[in-house]
């Protein structure tokens, strides 16, 4: 197989316009559809369907994308290691880490450490994906993810780093949602709005499945995938959210928000170094991982108080 016409395909999906995918590759867009073409030869299946605003990918497109991403990574980092042409530690390695969690603030320290432990290995962090973080280190989209424990999932290996409780975080300029100060019901939080990240999320889920065994029902009034626009959304009051303390003093100054324990529950969820069960972790891999295991040993960084 022609690695090159999965990177041609994937930045076609990427771009959702056959056209400016072939500008951006300085190909020309019949050659780029012959390309295309002969994928959908190999595979025996349609790719892309032709829209008036471009193209949409088909089920077996989407099926494709996903092995695609990780073949052109693979791909990628075999160049790299082989370019080295020495005994350092060098080789691309990716991490995932769980938007909406403490794995956001292991991102600098990580980078710093590997900057300064491997100078040849070219570290590639990633929080959004189009699948799920544990199925994309089966893909070998990423080698591992700092993740919410997603509970069994066959041929992924998860290492539980520690626990995470969630709290109801809510703008300072809101007027306050109990009296008793830094704690909460359930049925106080109900009342409030609340700005989330999809059903798919997992804080989403557990933060739902409590409402709901409560008989309650937690009022989702925008569907937020980013760090950064969350961050804002309830700042400005547009609404609250529930997150982990690591999260909150990663994300917010102190006099941003109120941050409220749940008085009648106990939101929470394990964090998980995530590694494919059966593949063994590329050498430069390991080393990372290592680096991921004695960084979050770091009180400060998991968001606790030393002693």
């Amino acid at each position: 197989m022609d690695t090159r016409r999965l990177g041609y395909f994937v930045r076609v999906v990427d771009i959702g316009n056959i056209t400016r995918a072939a500008e951006s590759l300085h190909i020309t867009q019949s050659a780029l559809s012959q390309h295309i073409s002969a994928l959908e030869s190999d595979f025996k299946s349609r790719l892309l369907e032709r829209t008036g605003r471009g193209v949409e990918v088909t089920s077996s497109g989407r099926s494709l994308y996903r092995y695609a991403q990780g073949i052109i990574r693979l791909e990628q980092a075999a160049r790299i290691d082989l370019r080295s042409g020495s005994d350092t530690p060098a080789g691309l390695v990716t991490v995932g880490l769980a938007s909406y969690s403490m794995a956001t603030g292991l991102a600098v320290p990580l980078l710093r450490a590997v900057r300064r432990s491997y100078p040849k290995i070219q570290l590639q962090l990633i929080q959004n994906l189009t699948v799920v973080m544990s199925q994309a280190v089966l893909l070998g989209q990423v080698d591992m993810a700092l993740i919410y424990d997603p509970g069994y999932v066959k041929g992924a290996f998860f290492e539980r780093v520690q626990e995470e409780e969630f709290h109801l975080v809510t703008s300072a300029g809101a007027p306050p949602v109990a009296a008793r100060g830094d704690t909460v019901t359930l049925k106080e939080a109900s009342a409030l709005g609340f700005v989330m990240p999809s059903e798919l999320h997992t804080v989403r889920r557990i933060t739902d499945a409590a409402f709901h065994t409560a008989g309650l029902h937690c009022s989702v009034v925008a569907e937020v995938e980013t760090d950064s626009v969350l961050r804002d959304t309830v700042v400005h009051g547009l609404g609250a959210t529930v997150l982990p303390l690591s999260a909150v003093r990663a994300h917010f100054a102190p006099d941003e928000v109120r941050v409220h324990r749940f008085a009648d529950t106990r939101l929470c969820t394990a964090m998980s170094l995530c590694t494919p069960e059966v593949q063994p972790l590329s050498p430069a891999a390991a080393l990372v991982a290592d680096l991921v295991r004695t960084l979050l040993r770091d009180p400060v960084l998991l968001g606790r108080r030393p002693g």
